[in-house]
Parts: C-alpha cells; structure tokens; sequence
C-alpha cells in the first residue's frame, strides 16, 4: 500500500528531540504551571477578599 511506504518514509525522516531536550521542556512546563497556579490562586484570593469588603460597604448580607 502506497500510503503505508509514504508514512513510513516520512516517519524517518522526522528529527526527534533528544532525551535531555525533553528533560528541560518537561521541567519547564511543570515550574511555569506552578507558577500560574500560584499567581491565579493569589489573585483569586484577593478578588474574593476585594469583592467581601465591596459588599459590605454597600449594604450587602
């Protein structure tokens, strides 16, 4: 089948990333999604607290 032999030949000729290449991106994904969990959680925490003093100065419960 012709298509088998192309995807076959194509297959080859990809160039993948090395082990230590996939150690550093893997590292960086994992700190940077640390990070924007901290900062969202950090900036959540303040919006609830910004959204409490809000409400009750202007006559909420």
């Amino acid at each position: 089948m012709k298509l088998l032999r192309d995807v076959k030949m194509e297959y080859s000729k990809v160039e993948w990333p090395r082990k230590k290449a996939v150690i550093h991106a893997t590292a960086w994904v994992a700190a940077m999604s640390v990070a924007l969990s901290i900062y969202l959680g950090v900036f959540d925490i303040v919006v609830l607290r910004l959204l409490k003093i809000l409400v009750s100065l202007f006559g909420g419960q």
